[in-house]
């Protein structure tokens, strides 16, 4: 830097002596000039005391003087260059016929800023405020801390500023030794990394600071990103092998998450008339959707075939009660109903030779309340009412969609005969329900006579 100011009427730059000043002392100055030269009086006389062109000076003769000095006569090319790029530091806009001597002031101004000890409170007022503030005149390690300790304080994008002001004039172990001590700017660079799409170096960061998970999730959605589906695959193949060796404490949900993703874009480059017409990333219920679709034997659970949805739902562990709930909706919609009561039967585990029975995982209920819902004919509600063991919820939830043979049943089991006599005076005459109703009247009166019976003879 003293290298740009080095010629014979500016040796005031190289002297040591140069360390601390100040422009706004208010000691007198005399200038001198002599044969229109700037001699030493007046270089010394500019870095005093700005008493007589600032607050007295009265349009006397030296004001007359100063109006045909040059600011080249003063400041060499370097020197001046070098104000002239640092005048955003005091935002200052120079207005059309300024006067020399506020010109000079502004310029000296502007050289100390520059050139000597930073004000620290100064300058994080500044960036707080949004303004362009140089922040070279920070040099040593303690002030660079304190002006980033001065700004988490309020926080605000002015942290920013300091973070990558540090990361380009530290060290890489000083710069990760500020981060690791301050968590509050770690978060506000980890931050910077996510929003400007910096994805390598923001999952190099988390990596550094034991935050692998997070690392694995960003890494993961990163190869979900990639729109092209061969990509995609490789992405997520490197991500498994990555993780597999690397032993850095990774849950072993995230494993099988990579996994069952890995099986997903197999599936979909195999099975395209599958998927074709779902999303351009479907979710694993979307493609589990597209498969019910397409499956023809819900009377057997083909777990070999690729594209079959009972071992789609293992593979991509997707849970029993969503993988019953989406089938159930699919063959509704497709108006299957045959097929429904296979997606619920099952074979015990301990006996497979036993014949299988329904069983449902998640509320009875809401199964009943979905298929009225899709307009399922009352014989397939009928089979699900009949699998409640509660009778008294049984005939609340019959009556609530309206199926008849069900109210009659769960009325059965409550032995309501009074209640069965009234619904028949209600049904069409002659009707299938009516015909039901009578039925069960003999029946339930009939195990009533006997029961009584055998009361008598004992």
């Amino acid at each position: 830097m003293e290298a740009q100011f080095e010629s014979t009427d500016e040796h005031y730059w190289n002297r040591s002596s140069r360390a601390a000043f100040s422009f706004d002392d208010d000691d007198e100055i005399d200038v001198a000039i002599d044969d229109g030269r700037l001699g030493t009086g007046l270089s010394s006389a500019i870095f005093n005391d700005d008493a007589v062109s600032e607050a007295s000076f009265d349009n006397s003769s030296a004001l007359g003087t100063l109006n045909h000095l040059s600011i080249k006569s003063i400041l060499s090319d370097e020197a001046l260059n070098l104000v002239l790029q640092e005048q955003t530091l005091d935002d200052h806009v120079m207005p059309k016929g300024v006067t020399p001597e506020e010109e000079l002031k502004l310029l000296r101004r502007q050289i100390q800023s520059t050139l000597y000890s930073p004000n620290l409170e100064a300058t994080a007022q500044k960036l707080l405020h949004g303004k362009t503030v140089p922040l070279e005149m920070f040099k040593s390690l303690h002030e660079k801390e304190q002006l980033l300790d001065t700004l988490l304080v309020n926080g605000g994008d002015a942290v920013i500023g300091v973070l990558l002001f540090l990361k380009r004039t530290l060290n890489a172990t000083q710069f990760h030794n500020i981060l690791q001590s301050r968590p509050k700017a770690l978060e506000h660079y980890l931050s910077y990394l996510r929003q400007s799409g910096d994805v390598s170096n923001y999952i190099v960061e988390l990596q550094r600071f034991g935050r692998h998970q997070e690392a694995a999730l960003k890494q993961f959605q990163s190869a979900l990103a990639c729109s092209d589906l061969s990509t995609r695959k490789q992405q997520l193949q490197r991500l498994i092998d990555a993780y597999a060796s690397a032993g850095v404490g990774v849950i072993a949900l995230y494993e099988q998450v990579f996994s069952a993703a890995l099986k997903l874009q197999q599936l979909q480059e195999k099975e395209k008339d599958i998927v074709a017409v779902l999303t351009t990333q479907p979710t694993p219920i979307e493609v589990l959707y597209g498969l019910c679709t397409q499956h023809k034997n819900w009377k057997e659970q083909d777990m070999l075939k690729l594209s079959s949805p009972q071992r789609f739902a293992a593979e991509q562990d997707i849970s029993p009660a969503q993988y019953e709930w989406t089938a159930m909706n699919e063959r509704a919609h497709a108006q299957a109903y045959a097929d429904l009561e296979c997606i619920f039967e099952r074979v015990a585990n301990w006996n497979p030779l036993k014949p299988k029975q329904f069983h449902i995982s998640f509320d009875l209920a809401l199964a009943v309340l979905r298929l009225h819902e899709l307009q399922a004919p009352n014989t397939v509600l009928q089979l699900f009412l009949s699998k409640m063991s509660n009778t008294t919820e049984k005939l609340a939830l019959a009556q609530r969609v309206k199926c008849i043979k069900a109210v009659i049943d769960a009325m059965v089991g409550l032995k309501q005969q009074q209640e069965l006599l009234h619904l028949k005076l209600t049904l069409p005459e002659r009707s299938e329900e009516q015909f039901y109703c009578e039925n069960a009247l003999k029946t339930l009166q009939s195990k009533r006579w006997t029961t009584d019976n055998i009361k008598l003879k004992l």
